[in-house]
């Protein structure tokens, strides 16, 4: 099932969350809504659900209006962060739950709502579980749970709010690729809100990166990252060093800089080379601190001329070759040289180099 947002508008008081939104969902899609905390994403999530209304605009299901239709006449599966499980019921009753609550003259047979409960547990991974209760599962398990309630009543949407927000990092990567082997069996058309840039990065087919109620772009994973259309979307989605003004970064020209005084460069810390000597365009730096978390060691330099810090991000193989000449000594002066540096005009349009 499609969906297409038109014009939505959604205010708290004097917070506009959803600021004229316009967004199209092909179907068969998984989506990220990404975002920080008050960018509007979960708001404009429950305008989908049927959750809140919106004060102007629509939203439409295959091209139908459905703004004021009724939550339960969606046909919308939701699952939430904190996985609203009901405690007094078994595993198996919880996923049979929306079925069972349908009116009489749609409720299944009780042998079919068995075949589909069991079906789903399978999906899952969990049909050795039937019989425990929600508190006896792991975080994990009781958030495949709530998604095989969610698809019980076959729903033709599947909306998910922050998923897996209340679980640990492990879990969480484990979810995520399972949620994803999962979307492409099933190709539910499905949206989900997260601040985790990397769980948008590894899940979603495309990326709708959202600020303060408007959407900053959108499109896939690597659209939105090797071509950010604003400054926003490039330090959402991860590290940058930022050049001020006529501070030019390393590799501009001193005639770039003077022409575009109000710009700003932005380099992100792996897209810099560690030299031992002066090159045309780079920039002299003191290595203040290492850090080597996995396969990468972090480098914080300070600049010579005391106009603050840059940041490194090397493999670590790299780091410990330079390391081995003596060159990445505490306090050592060193030459940084970007690969690349991406600039910011006024009217934020973004150029490469």
């Amino acid at each position: 099932m499609s969906i297409e947002v038109r014009n939505l508008v959604k205010r708290f008081g004097s917070v506009t969350v959803c600021d004229n939104l316009n967004l199209d969902i092909p179907s068969g899609e998984l989506v990220a809504l990404l975002g920080p905390s008050g960018s509007g994403k979960t708001s404009l999530l429950r305008i989908i659900a049927g959750l809140e209304q919106p004060d102007s605009g629509t939203v439409l299901f295959n091209g139908e209006d459905t703004t004021h239709v009724a939550v339960r006449d969606r046909n919308v599966g939701f699952v939430f962060q904190h996985y609203a499980l009901f405690g007094h019921m078994t595993i198996f009753e919880n996923v049979a739950f929306g079925l069972r609550v349908r009116p009489k003259a749609t409720r299944p047979s009780e042998a079919a709502i068995r075949a589909k409960v069991t079906e789903l547990l399978k999906l899952v991974q969990l049909d050795w579980i039937a019989d425990r209760y929600p508190h006896q599962l792991s975080g994990g398990q009781r958030q495949r749970i709530a998604l095989a309630r969610a698809l019980a009543v076959e729903p033709k949407v599947l909306l998910l709010d922050e998923p897996f927000g209340a679980l640990d990092a492990k879990v969480r990567k484990e979810l995520r690729r399972w949620l994803r082997r999962l979307h492409d069996e099933m190709h539910i058309t499905s949206v989900f809100v997260t601040h985790d840039q990397e769980e948008a990065m590894e899940v979603a087919d495309r990326i709708v990166v959202m600020n303060q109620g408007r959407i900053e772009q959108q499109g896939s994973p690597d659209q939105v990252y090797d071509h950010p259309a604003t400054p926003f979307v490039l330090q959402f989605l991860g590290d940058v060093n930022l050049f001020h003004g006529r501070d030019h970064a390393p590799g501009s020209s001193q005639a770039d800089a003077a022409s575009a005084s109000p710009d700003v460069s932005y380099v992100r810390p792996h897209e810099i080379q560690v030299l031992a000597h002066a090159e045309a365009g780079s920039l002299p730096v003191t290595l203040v601190h290492t850090l080597t978390v996995g396969p990468n060691t972090r480098l914080e330099f300070k600049r010579t001329d005391g106009q603050g810090e840059v940041d490194v991000e090397l493999p670590r193989s790299e780091y410990a070759a330079l390391r081995d000449t003596g060159l990445l000594q505490s306090g050592a002066t060193v030459h940084l040289k970007p690969r690349q540096v991406r600039r910011f005009a006024v009217a934020n349009e973004v150029s490469s180099s």
